[in-house]
């Protein structure tokens, strides 16, 4: 298996430098946290030779600095690094795993769409000889994919829509005894996690894309949708990518937001990373992707349980 791992790591490297992409390293200790509110930060104390101590965080994924390095330089890309995420635990998830992350400018969706089908096509023939896997006891070829819009599939497999509340709320209740009305964000995550998520990519690497803007992230709004979208096989998620925001006041209103949800859900005070924001200010569009290394090992290897792809477990 070790073996089969390295052919994928280099599959995945040859295919950025042929693109022209510069592989990079950031700081995995981070003075900022990420500000999502259904991501953990792992915190750690460390002390220089003076003794001066200082509280830093594992960073969660390497997206702020990758940005930073992106806004400096204006060059395409990539990372592979571990990252951590605290209370994780299941099939298909760890609190530590490995990350691919990347970044391409002047690029839209539609572009890290192709990059993540070559991707998947590219480490497929490193193990195989052929953009092809058996997974889960289905055949999957990489060479054909599907694209549906979130609007498309709430309607396919929940016959609602997202901009719909009311419809979601009469889905949720005759699923699952609704006794109360709950707010529309859980509505909309409840929906997506239970009963849209597990349909997708059953037959085809699968993207779904253009969500309701209260998810967009940090991705940009147009037409009053979040640019960004997720990929998927049998099922599991495997890649986020987002048509990059960029306006900074933007940004800190979202930010900001953030770190007031962070709060009221943890008691804790957050600070928001403004060298970030700022920088922002010196860079054209672009677009960014994260793929999920161990996830992905699942996919070629034919795993159902990520600790099958894992060299060691904290958690015996």
């Amino acid at each position: 298996m070790i073996q089969e791992k390295a052919k994928v790591l280099k599959a995945i490297r040859d295919y950025f430098d042929k693109t022209g992409a510069i592989e990079v390293i950031t700081n995995i200790l981070q003075e900022y946290p990420n500000l999502d509110s259904n991501i953990y930060p792992l915190k750690v104390k460390a002390a220089d030779q003076t003794g001066l101590e200082k509280e830093f965080f594992l960073h969660t994924s390497p997206e702020f600095a990758m940005k930073k390095l992106v806004s400096r330089y204006k060059k395409d890309i990539y990372q592979i690094t571990k990252v951590f995420r605290n209370f994780e635990g299941s099939k298909k998830h760890r609190i530590e795993f490995t990350m691919l992350e990347w970044y391409r400018l002047n690029s839209n969706l539609d572009d890290l769409m192709d990059d993540t089908q070559n991707i998947f096509m590219e480490t497929a023939i490193s193990l195989y000889k052929k953009p092809v896997v058996y997974f889960n006891g289905k055949t999957f070829d990489f060479r054909k994919v599907e694209k549906i819009s979130v609007n498309e599939a709430f309607h396919k497999f929940t016959n609602t829509y997202p901009d719909d509340y009311n419809s979601m709320l009469s889905f949720l209740r005759a699923k699952e005894n609704l006794k109360k009305d709950i707010d529309y964000k859980e509505a909309f995550f409840r929906i997506y996690a239970f009963y849209v998520e597990p349909n997708l990519g059953k037959e085809n690497l699968t993207f779904i894309y253009d969500y309701p803007p209260e998810f967009a992230a940090l991705a940009k709004v147009e037409k009053g949708r979040g640019k960004r979208f997720e990929a998927y096989v049998d099922g599991i998620e495997l890649v986020n990518g987002y048509y990059e925001l960029t306006d900074t006041k933007e940004l800190e209103r979202v930010l900001t937001q953030d770190a007031k949800e962070k709060y009221k859900e943890t008691g804790e005070v957050f600070q928001i990373d403004y060298e970030f924001i700022d920088s922002m200010k010196n860079i054209p569009d672009f677009s960014g992707a994260s793929l999920g290394i161990e996830r992905l090992f699942m996919i070629l290897l034919n795993k159902q349980d990520i600790k099958e792809v894992l060299d060691f477990e904290l958690f015996r």
